[in-house]
This record gives C-alpha cells, sequence and structure tokens, in this order.
C-alpha cells in the first residue's frame, strides 16, 4: 500500500515504531523498519486493545502514560489502528527499565532503554501521523487535554519557556544523569574500552557547569574525570600505583593544556588510557581467565538468577572445575561473591536513587526484601534503609 510506504518512510525518519492492527487488537503487524520483538504493543494483547478501546471512545488519538514517563500511540484510521511507541521523555533507572520489561514479559536479558524525545516532539509526531492517515489537523495542546494530560501540559509549557530562555544563554549546559555517569565508569572498571569510547563521548557534551568560564569549566572536569577513573580502574584490579601513576601523568597533562579543543581531546584520552590499563591488567594478572569469565557473567547478569550450570557452560568448563579455580584465586565461594556484588550495586542505587527498597530488591534479584534485607545487614553492618538515610546523595555532576 502507498500509505504504508509513506508510513515506512515516517517511521524511520522519526525512529518511532508504526505498527497496525486490526479492531480486535488480537492481531498486529510490523511495518518492517522496526523488529517486532522486544516490544510491548507486538507482546501484550491487553496493552494493544487498551489503546485501541480509548481511541474509539475519544474518537481522537490517544497518547498513553505508563510508569509516569513512557508513552505511547494510536491512532485510528477506518477499521485499522496504528499503533506507536514506546518513547519516553525523561531517563529511566536501571530499575524502572527492568520493571517496564517484566511487567510486559519481555527478556529482562535484553534490557535498553527506550528511545528518548521531548513531549513536544511526541505530540507533533502524532499530530502528522493523524493527518497523513485521516487528512485532519489536530494541534499539540489539543491532543493533551483529550487524553487528559494537563499536568504535562503544564510542564511542557513551562518547558518551552525555560528552553527559550536558555536559548539566549551561551552558558547554558545540560547535565548527565547519574545512571548515564555509571554506565562509563562501569565500562572503566570492567575494561570495556570499545563501550567507553561511544559513552563517554555522549558523556563529556552533557557535563554540568563546574565553571562559568568555558576553559576552566573544561579544566575542572578533566580533575574530576581523572579521580573517578583512577578509582574505578584500581576496583577493576589495577594496582594503586599503577592508577596513581596514569593519575599523576594526566593531572600534569591538564596543566599544559592551552586551549578548549586540547582540554576536551585530554579527557577522552583520560577515559580510554584508564579503561586499556584495567583490560591490560585483567589479562595479565594472577587470577586464572576462567574466574575473570566468571565475574564478567556475573557483572553482566546480576539482575537476573543466575545459576552455576549457566555460568560454567558460557565459560566452557564444568561446574565443579570452575568451582574450585574460583575458590583458589579469591578465597570465596561463587554465590558468596555473586551476593556481595548484588548487594554493592544496591548500596548504589540506595545513595543515588529514588527506587523503593521493593524495587531495589526486585532489580538485584533477592527472593524477596527480607531476604535482601538480611543479606544487605550482614555485609553493610546495617539495614538498607539505615543504609540510605546515612549516605542518600544528590546526583554529583562533571
Amino acid at each position: 500500500m502507498a500509505e504504508h510506504t509513506l508510513l515506512r518512510k515516517l517511521e524511520s525518519l522519526w525512529g518511532i515504531p508504526i505498527f497496525y492492527a486490526d479492531e480486535a487488537g488480537g492481531n498486529i503487524r510490523s511495518l518492517g523498519v522496526f523488529s517486532e520483538k522486544q516490544n510491548p504493543l507486538t507482546v501484550s494483547e491487553e496493552l494493544r486493545r487498551s489503546l485501541i478501546c480509548q481511541t474509539k471512545e475519544k474518537n481522537v488519538p490517544t497518547v498513553y502514560k505508563v510508569f509516569d514517563k513512557i508513552y505511547f500511540f494510536c491512532v485510528q484510521s477506518g477499521q485499522d489502528f496504528y499503533l506507536s511507541g514506546p518513547v519516553c521523555a525523561e531517563e529511566l533507572s536501571y530499575v524502572e527499565i527492568h520493571q517496564f520489561y517484566k511487567k510486559y514479559h519481555m527478556s529482562t536479558k535484553e534490557e535498553r532503554h527506550p528511545d528518548k524525545m521531548t513531549l513536544n516532539r511526541m505530540l507533533n509526531f502524532v499530530s502528522f501521523l493523524y493527518e497523513l492517515l485521516e487528512g485532519k489537523d489536530i494541534q499539540p495542546d489539543d491532543l493533551m487535554e483529550k487524553n487528559n494530560l494537563i499536568e504535562e501540559k503544564e510542564v511542557w509549557q513551562e518547558g518551552e519557556t525555560v528552553r527559550i530562555e536558555l536559548d539566549k544563554s551561551d552558558t547554558a549546559a545540560y547535565h548527565h544523569t547519574y545512571i548515564e555517569e555509571r554506565y562509563v565508569l562501569d565500562s572503566i572498571r570492567e575494561g570495556n574500552v570499545e563501550e567507553v569510547n561511544e559513552r563517554a563521548t555522549a558523556l563529556l557534551e552533557k557535563g554540568g557547569i563546574l565553571s562559568r568560564k568555558h576553559f576552566n569549566h573544561q579544566r575542572n572536569q578533566a580533575i574530576v574525570i581523572t579521580t573517578l577513573a583512577t578509582r574505578e580502574a584500581i576496583a577493576g584490579g589495577v594496582s594503586p600505583a599503577d592508577a596513581y601513576r596514569l593519575s599523576d601523568y594526566f593531572i600534569n597533562q591538564i596543566d599544559q593544556c592551552r586551549t578548549m579543543e586540547e582540554m576536551i581531546e585530554l579527557n577522552q584520552r583520560c577515559f580510554y588510557k584508564f579503561t586499556k590499563l584495567v583490560a591490560d591488567t585483567r589479562k595479565t594478572r594472577s587470577f586464572s581467565s576462567y574466574t575473570e569469565q566468571c565475574k564478567d557473567y556475573i557483572s553482566q547478569n546480576y539482575h537476573h538468577k543466575i545459576y552455576m550450570e549457566d555460568i560454567a557452560e558460557a565459560i566452557g568448563i564444568s561446574q565443579g572445575h570452575l568451582s574450585r579455580v574460583f575458590r583458589q584465586d579469591t578465597g570465596e565461594k561463587i554465590q558468596d561473591y555473586i551476593l556481595k556484588f548484588r548487594v554493592k550495586r544496591a548500596a548504589n542505587l540506595l545513595k543515588y536513587s529514588d527506587a523503593t527498597l521493593s524495587e531495589i530488591s526486585d532489580y538485584v534479584c533477592f527472593n524477596s526484601q527480607s531476604h535482601f534485607g538480611s543479606v544487605f545487614k550482614e555485609y553493610m553492618k546495617m539495614t538498607p534503609g539505615q543504609y540510605r538515610e546515612k549516605y542518600k546523595r544528590k546526583e554529583f555532576y562533571f
């Protein structure tokens, strides 16, 4: 159909998946640009029917929100319904992404953040889709009113005012979130050179303002980056002597920079060099490669159930041999290491997120909140609630 050809182009241009379904919502088909896998619209018949039912009742496009941050859309054209999403207007935490995947019974081993988009852009997309299908015009503020999104309308209007004011200022900057920061720091700790190169560039572009003068801001950012990278490298297995030697080098280099370009390049090299140091250290350290592979598997799968047989199969050795090697290298059992790793991740979430204890317990994969509480207290010598009360802090920025 010519109409679907246009929709495929719209889908590619806006980066939002579009599917079409019959009135019953039982059958849904992709337009072909985006995969049907791992999308709640293809997985959940209940979600499809809810969107279709609301659209029929209102007789206008539906803007449907879940988890207060994630949006889906539905536009009716004759007997067909065009469903779209998910997209979100705000950054989601690890916990929120995990809950989102669980709610719609999608594989939590393939979790990814839904695409981000401003509310204004979302509404313009729906307006454009509606006009393309029905030849009728509907304005973003009408869409919000018809969908009872009054609070969003107020926030959007305030956001537009703020955006205009920021556009007038050459000192405007956007702070990255703790989640984005944690991605980069985890990459350093794990020696993941490829990933740190990809994520660090985006992070550096969004560092918050530490000084009103841009050059001083980059200099201050470089000092903070070097400090954080040094800590993560040591946590990743680099000897403190080697880590501080590299830290001293970069601190000296900061004083040698004379231009913004030199400072930005130095920040990028700092991320790379510390990550490469971790990767090289892991290749030469006394721990066996089996132990390192086991730790890597745990760091990538700690928020799922982890079974010894799965780790052994992934590495390619027997369970018994893996247990013996890991115990010889680390002095602890694999299951104890997994529990300790989960507690450390939970502690980070308690400090830096607003997730509830129940949500954190579920995310780091404890059987119950009470089990989480007892294990956490065993390792941290205080309850999760006490830990949060003592260490909770606001996001810190570069």
